[in-house]
Formats: structure tokens, C-alpha cells, sequence
């Protein structure tokens, strides 16, 4: 995933490592974490790989790497934005202002068929676990369930939302939360 959230940092303009990481915990940083421990090594793999051009400029007597994605990793960061099934659908939805809109609808109608499954099969475990348990000796552990449901079902609401393309702020604002 790292590999998908640096290019895509990159893709209009180069960034030095440090301001890369200033960009992901300002987008992706929400609910994807990068170390420097992990984000120089990747960097470093990128450029090897031909993904990533570094260019060095000197400021202040510093020496300062910028990074910028090549055709190559353009394309690679295309094809992994465009494909089903990622293991974090979030990350790739970050970056779906790159996508025509047309890909963009169906990739995020594919996210949703997705998410109705998982709902669904946590409904048939609610009904399977209540008629199973004692719901009072086991609270806490119940509770995990019915918040995997919420999340899921809001979820669900985001993404129709999205589809629609409704103003953002209207979404906190809705009464849908």
C-alpha cells in the first residue's frame, strides 16, 4: 500500500521525503500510517524500480531529495486505482479524483456491493449469536459486533452519497450520521 500512496502523493508535483510524510498525515494519514523507518526505504526502492525520479537541489548548504513519479509508476498507480478488490478501499477512494468518472461510479458501486455483503453477513451473526448467547455475560464482546454494523451501515451512506457527488459537508450535516 505504501507503494500506491507515495506515487499518488507525487503524481502532480515532486516532494521531498519529509513533506511527503506532512501530505499523507494530512489525507491518507486518517486511517493509513507511515514511518520515516518505513517511508525512506520505500522511496529508495521506488527510484530503483524506475516508479519514483529523484532530483537533488541544494538549500542553505543542505542537500534535499524531491521525488516525482515517472510514466512508469503513473501507470502502475492507474492500474492499482482502477482495480477491484483492494485491500484498503479507502486509500484508493483518497485518490479516486484521478479516475474518470464513469471507473470512478463503478468502482465505487463495487465498494458497495462489497460492504452490503459484509453487513449482511454480520446481520445473520447478530440473529445467529442472539438466539445463541446470553447477550448480558457477553456485552462487551456483543459490542464489537454491532459496531462493525454501524460502521458498515454508514459506510454504506457515505458511499451513495459519494455516487450522487453531494456537497461533502452536507453529509455531517444531514442527520445521516
Amino acid at each position: 500500500m505504501t507503494k500506491y500512496i507515495l506515487i499518488g502523493t507525487v503524481l502532480e508535483r515532486p516532494l521531498t521525503g519529509y513533506d511527503m510524510k506532512k501530505e499523507i498525515e494530512m489525507g491518507v494519514g486518517n486511517f493509513y500510517k507511515a514511518s520515516y523507518g518505513s517511508l525512506y526505504p520505500a522511496l529508495k526502492k521506488l527510484t530503483e524500480q524506475g516508479m519514483l525520479a529523484m532530483t537533488e537541489e541544494t538549500w542553505g548548504g543542505r542537500v534535499k531529495k524531491y521525488y516525482v513519479a515517472t510514466q512508469a509508476g503513473k501507470a502502475e498507480f492507474m492500474e492499482w486505482l482502477a482495480q477491484p478488490d483492494c485491500d484498503s478501499p479507502l486509500v484508493q477512494i483518497y485518490f479516486f479524483d484521478y479516475l474518470p468518472a464513469e471507473l470512478r461510479q463503478k468502482r465505487i458501486a463495487e465498494i458497495e456491493h462489497k460492504q452490503a455483503l459484509a453487513i449482511h453477513h454480520l446481520e445473520q451473526l447478530e440473529k445467529q449469536l442472539v438466539a445463541e448467547i446470553d447477550l448480558h455475560n457477553d456485552y462487551f464482546g456483543m459490542s464489537t459486533l454491532y459496531y462493525g454494523l454501524a460502521v458498515g451501515r454508514i459506510s454504506l451512506r457515505w458511499l451513495a452519497h459519494l455516487k450522487e457527488g453531494k456537497p461533502l459537508r452536507e453529509f455531517l450535516g444531514s442527520g445521516e450520521l
